[in-house]
């Protein structure tokens, strides 16, 4: 199979979309940072280096893995560095070379949003006005500025609502891959420290075009769809793992909530970057699920951040463990007899059907 066929056919096909939220250092993996503005080793140092060590790995059309660059775009870069397309002005040489390789360049926004009280930031999730509008205005800055436009998106801490979703699919973002399904970490009240909150608990687990009524789930038959894409990321359904990181959140958070989560529908996920050990489950079940029989291509989405490929504090991430883990999900393919496609997240959109009972408007 070639890159310019349909993912389909009687062998069981695998996709593996891989995409990297370019966001700023983090001082907690990488030590202290200047205060109040935005450092991006990680881009710079961090992506280079991850290139050279991917040399080699192919997919079944002989193509080297291929990376969705999801740009950060949005309010905290506009006031930080002047401007909403700064990364694109910033590292313009890097990100082209980096298309010209073959890679596709997105966006990734956050609604990080200055308090006016602390002068601190925060994830803002009341003004769905401010938010909507940050979109439209953050978009048109990136799109003005990538010659191919802008088709993908992963939001910042997998957040959406119905009116962000709605608010892509009108500027014709092709494919939205924020979505951890049978995950969430909002339960009832929000708490008062606004960061990585999301709700994705309902949602499918293979890519679907939401329902207008609800983002996080596809329609019923003959109800209203929007055209934008939505790609999960791919998750296990171990108990053992879920539970072990139920457990995890929940004493991180203090709540039970993410405990009964795990027991009544067990998922566990983990960066690309992550140790292979803490990796494992993951291509053991992509080993399960390319192993069925069907049409339909088994899309493995993952994602990472530029910083977790530098040396850094976190026993979790590595730059070696991408190559490792690479290896481990081609390998699983390979026992189950799939073929394989490295697929920037664009191209995946472009092929997705249209089921027939959905209708998109």
């Amino acid at each position: 199979m070639t890159c310019g066929e349909p993912v389909t056919g009687t062998r069981r096909t695998v996709v593996i979309v891989i995409g990297c939220d370019t966001d700023p250092d983090r001082e907690s993996l990488l030590g202290p940072l200047p205060a109040d503005r935005l450092a991006w080793r990680g881009v710079t140092e961090g992506i280079p280096a991850l290139k050279e060590s991917v040399r080699g790995l192919r997919d079944d059309a002989g193509r080297e893995p291929v990376f969705t660059w999801l740009l950060r775009a949005d309010a905290q870069v506009k006031e930080l560095c002047g401007d909403y397309a700064w990364v694109v002005d910033a590292h313009g040489p890097l990100l082209q070379e980096l298309e010209r390789g073959g890679d596709e360049l997105g966006w990734h926004p956050h609604f990080w949003r200055r308090d006016i009280v602390t002068g601190g930031w925060a994830q803002e999730t009341d003004d769905v006005t401010w938010q909507v509008q940050m979109l439209r205005e953050a978009h048109a800055a990136l799109a003005s500025v990538l010659p191919r436009g802008v088709r993908s998106v992963r939001m910042g801490w997998n957040y959406h609502n119905d009116a962000t979703f709605a608010a892509l699919d009108q500027l014709g973002i092709a494919v939205d891959f924020s979505a951890l399904p049978g995950m969430r970490t909002i339960h009832g009240a929000l708490p008062a420290h606004r960061e990585n909150l999301f709700d994705w608990h309902s949602t499918p687990r293979a890519p679907f075009r939401p329902a207008r009524a609800d983002h996080r789930i596809a329609p019923g038959a003959g109800q209203p769809a929007f055209k934008t894409l939505e790609v999960p990321s791919f998750v296990s359904d171990s108990r053992t793992w879920a539970l072990a990181a139920g457990l995890q959140m929940g004493r991180k958070t203090g709540r039970l909530a993410p405990v009964l989560d795990a027991i009544r529908r067990p998922t566990y996920w983990i960066n690309l970057t992550a140790r292979p050990r803490l990796f494992s489950p993951l291509a053991y079940a992509l080993r399960r699920a390319a192993a069925e029989a069907g049409d339909t291509p088994t899309v493995f989405s993952t994602y990472f951040h530029p910083d977790e490929l530098l040396p850094n504090r976190s026993p979790l991430y590595d730059l070696d463990n991408v190559r490792t883990n690479l290896e481990s999900l081609l390998r699983a393919c390979n026992d189950a007899g799939a073929a394989v496609q490295f697929l920037q997240a664009r191209e995946l959109a472009d092929r997705w059907p249209v089921t027939p009972r959905q209708t998109t408007n």
